[in-house]
């Protein structure tokens, strides 16, 4: 078992679960990207609920080795999915900065 901890507290999952969120988090950083993930997730009394992290570019997760008070928690398409999102090519984010506003006045032309 792992608890991903991210801004808003903490959630235990399974160990490949966790894995898998958090490799597919790195892979979407790399590109500035982002995606809602749901994945199911452990009470405290162990019921199975459900979690939708907004992972990717900004999110900041961490993922620890939770102790064992549980079954492992186990869904393969899930942990399925997200592994071969992480390992799918992806699309180059269309657009970007072309310079437009070097013209602009700079911070410290501004009276405070």
């Amino acid at each position: 078992m792992k608890r991903i901890f991210h801004a808003g507290g903490s959630v235990v999952t399974g160990s490949d679960l966790a894995d898998a969120v958090m490799q597919y988090a790195e892979r979407l950083s790399t590109r500035g990207q982002v995606e809602v993930v749901d994945i199911p997730v452990l009470g405290d009394s162990g019921q199975v609920g459900r979690a939708q992290f907004l992972i990717g570019a900004a999110s900041q997760l961490t993922s620890v080795t939770s102790p064992a008070g549980f079954r492992e928690l186990v869904d393969l398409d899930i942990t399925a999915g997200l592994r071969r999102k992480a390992l799918a090519p992806m699309a180059v984010p269309q657009g970007g900065w072309t310079g437009d506003g070097l013209d602009s006045p700079q911070f410290d032309e501004f009276d405070y």
